[in-house]
């Protein structure tokens, strides 16, 4: 029996989603069994991201594995990353690049219905792909067909979480509201929902990546019905009409009066949205309207991003694309005034695969297999610490500067010793001294580095 290893570049719900449904099938292939640690695993399953900065990320992660896997290791690619660069990503030499099918068919020559929640979350994800085609959104290129779960299958999915959770997030994998087109013929999103509270009351449900245009009044009814639905997520991405023609989305009059009808019949329902700034033509004069807008205090949640021109979007042929300083000052402006999280553009994302790999590869070569101790987040899913090792590595080298520094006593230095030993591997602490030995330090700060070192030698 082979061990095999699952890794994610992201943790967003579809993400998560999409693992769910590998361990599932590698849990009934009687070749494998699933381990946490790569380093031992005889397959490696890394399931990319191609979303933003994740794209990169993603390379890194790849970088990372082949660093540190076993040399016989059979390392497969899949997931979005796989849609829109993979002649590249067949130049990375000793990896195997699959799509998702092609994976599932694989591992099982027979769909595994229904799935166990093997990494537990408290989100549903009702249906898979999206049907619109908004101007800037990579997501067609990355995504198949809109897919739903049917009914049934939905129910038995929220029965599984219904005893432990008293919040249950009910969403697409990218887009919400089309549910059911495909199974049914129609958006069949109210029948469900009404269906979910009815027969599991005693529970808090949250409606998420909900296009407005099928906020219809069959679905405000239903909302406006049961006071379990406490929030819903609608991505208005702005105000101005120009904008949102420009990025093929529902005009904002129309955006407007069904938000206006969902305050109406519940004060009490959380409004969550996502803006876009800095998208080509946005004035400072249109940056303001949406400004304004946001100012009613409508919504009780905001995320911000800035505009990022990804190649194959209609968006990244437009004229008047915004500068990035102006794009990054109006996101900052936001996230100030309204307290809403960020999600800046991914500058780097046109580079080259194949160099980010090779620089990638050359860093991570250089540093420990490992830096922090545990780096597993999700049960079945193999961790990895390849952020903390390439962007987060000055972060960490001055935590342990730091307890170097407040190493004073040995009731300090006790401290401190449990403190790392518990975070950091061995191998990180040493790398983090030699570092320290190396920089420009004062002498006593050099000597209390090398104490402490003693301390954590292995015995």
């Amino acid at each position: 029996m082979k061990k095999i290893a699952v890794i994610l570049c992201n943790d967003m719900h579809m993400d998560i989603e999409k693992a769910n449904v590998l361990v599932n099938y590698i849990s009934k292939n009687n070749n494998y069994i699933i381990v946490t640690d790569y380093k031992e695993a005889d397959v490696i399953i890394i399931y990319t991201c191609a979303f933003g900065s994740n794209k990169m990320y993603s390379i890194r992660v790849i970088a990372d594995i082949m660093c540190n896997a076993l040399e016989t290791s059979t390392v497969i690619v899949t997931g979005c990353l796989t849609k829109i660069c993979s002649n590249e990503l067949k130049k990375i030499p000793n990896i195997i690049v699959m799509s998702f099918k092609e994976l599932l068919n694989c591992l099982s020559q027979e769909a595994i219905v229904p799935l166990v929640n093997m990494i537990p979350q408290n989100k549903v994800v009702i249906s898979d792909g999206c049907l619109h085609k908004c101007s800037y959104c990579v997501y067609p290129l990355l995504v198949d067909k809109y897919k739903s779960k049917t009914i049934e299958q939905i129910l038995y999915e929220v029965e599984k979480l219904y005893s432990t959770e008293s919040t249950i997030y009910i969403t697409g994998a990218h887009e919400t509201s089309d549910y059911g087109i495909d199974l049914y013929g129609k958006r069949s999103f109210s029948i469900l929902i009404e269906k979910i509270v009815t027969k599991f009351p005693n529970c808090n449900y949250v409606i998420g990546w909900f296009n407005i245009s099928g906020l219809t009044d069959d679905v405000i009814s239903v909302i406006g019905k049961y006071k379990n639905i406490t929030g819903i997520m609608l991505h208005i991405q702005h105000v101005n009409e120009e904008i949102l023609k420009a990025m093929n989305r529902p005009t904002f009059k129309d955006t407007d009066e069904k938000i206006q009808k969902l305050r109406a019949i519940r004060k009490d329902l959380q409004l969550f949205t996502e803006v876009i700034v800095g998208f080509p033509g946005e004035s400072e004069a249109k940056f303001q309207e949406l400004v304004d807008y946001l100012s009613k205090g409508d919504f009780s949640d905001i995320g911000v991003a800035s505009y990022e021109a990804v190649l194959g979007t209609k968006a990244s042929l437009l004229e008047n694309q915004v500068p990035k300083d102006i794009k990054n000052s109006r996101m900052n402006y936001i996230k100030e005034k309204f307290l809403a999280t960020c999600y800046p553009a991914d500058e780097h994302s046109s580079e080259s695969i194949t160099n980010e790999y090779n620089f990638a590869y050359e860093a991570l070569s250089k540093m420990p297999r490992n830096i922090l101790c545990n780096p597993q987040k999700y049960n079945k899913i193999a961790g990895i610490d390849t952020r903390a090792k390439m962007e987060d590595f000055e972060y960490h080298l001055n935590i342990a500067l730091q307890c170097v520094i407040s190493s004073r006593s040995e009731f300090d230095i006790a401290k401190n010793k449990k403190f790392l030993e518990g975070r950091y591997t061995f191998e990180a602490r040493k790398l983090f001294c030699a570092v320290i030995q190396n920089g420009d330090f004062k002498p006593g700060i050099k000597e209390r580095a090398k104490e402490l070192f003693r301390i954590w030698q292995k015995k």
